[in-house]
């Protein structure tokens, strides 16, 4: 059965206004999406306390916003929870604990009641950890999702993890074999309120490179993990890679500048081909109940200004809509 990919993450910060919000959201619906989920500055704690205690009819709010005009389209929207992007630097449990639970309350109070609300993503994006880390994960993602519950009764709750393909540890990632990842999501998932894990099809690593048939037994894995658990599996299917040959070349690429190199201006990012696209979905769709995506903001959208984006953006939505049941 093919459907199509009915989403993507979508990063917002203070400068989005409600122009640029609606032209965004036009862009994805058109591509046939129906999914929102969203992450960016505006979901720390610091700016969520600064628009709940403004004047609600002086400030503009683009997360209310984003609420009010996905709605308008018909669209459902997930919110980011995390504590902060440095917590795998730090690993402070009952510090991010506290953080989360005020911005589950924060966000659940202000947004989860709109019709357009659909659930939390919580954003700690990882593959197989061991030790403390793996019991910081655990009891993070149970007490959050619990109370993720409580403060939004129906809401549903996701994760978004990846998996490590690169054998020799070029990267620096611990590898574990696909059996590893079917025991690790079962253990972390079983007993939760988690309702979703949408796995990243390429990783932490975006390489060009990745054959697909170094992919299949991940899904299967996780894929049994979560029949196991009782939970959802979807795909995410990304939509730009990065040009390179090899692992070493992918490591050569990143150097002293993280995961994306330079920027998601370096011409070595480029949008996935539509021909391997295809392939990648059906891919997922084996496995997955629904397929979701990252890079359509940065890569695809005629508004991201990326070299390509208009033509393949014009192909995708012809792709994708006509995988929409009728």
């Amino acid at each position: 059965m093919s459907y199509p990919i009915s989403g993507s993450l979508y990063y917002m910060d203070k400068s989005f206004d409600r122009e640029r919000i609606g032209r965004e959201l036009d862009a994805q619906r058109d591509a046939g999406f129906d999914l929102v989920w969203v992450n960016g500055p505006l979901f720390r704690l610091a700016d969520l306390k600064l628009r709940a205690a403004s004047d609600e009819q002086a400030a503009f709010d683009p997360i209310a916003c984003l609420m009010e005009e996905a709605h308008h389209r018909r669209m459902t929207v997930m919110l980011e929870i995390m504590a902060g992007e440095d917590w795998y630097e730090r690993w402070d449990l009952p510090a991010d604990l506290e953080t989360s639970y005020e911005l589950i309350s924060l966000i659940g109070e202000r947004y989860g009641q709109h019709p357009s609300f659909f659930g939390y993503y919580l954003g700690n994006e990882i593959y197989i950890v061991h030790g403390a880390q793996r019991e910081y994960c655990k009891t993070l993602w149970t007490n959050l999702a619990r109370c993720c519950k409580q403060a939004t009764p129906g809401c549903k709750v996701a994760l978004s993890p990846f998996f490590v393909t690169d054998i020799a540890e070029v990267l620096g990632y611990t590898y574990e074999k696909p059996e590893a990842y079917a025991n690790f999501w079962e253990s972390m998932l079983t007993g939760t309120d988690i309702d979703i894990l949408m796995l990243q099809d390429s990783g932490a690593e975006h390489a060009s490179c990745f054959p697909l048939d170094d992919r299949e037994p991940y899904f299967a894995a996780v894929a049994r993990a979560c029949s196991a658990a009782g939970v959802e599996l979807w795909g995410n299917v990304e939509l730009a890679e990065i040009t390179v040959s090899n692992y070493e070349e992918l490591k050569a690429f990143r150097s002293d500048f993280g995961v994306n190199g330079v920027g998601f201006h370096d011409p070595r990012w480029v949008q996935v081909p539509l021909s391997k696209l295809r392939d990648k979905a059906g891919l997922a769709e084996r496995y997955c109940s629904r397929l979701v995506s990252w890079g359509f903001q940065q890569f695809v959208s005629p508004l991201s200004g990326k070299s390509g984006a208009a033509a393949y953006y014009e192909q995708f939505q012809t792709w994708n809509t006509s995988r929409i049941a009728k």
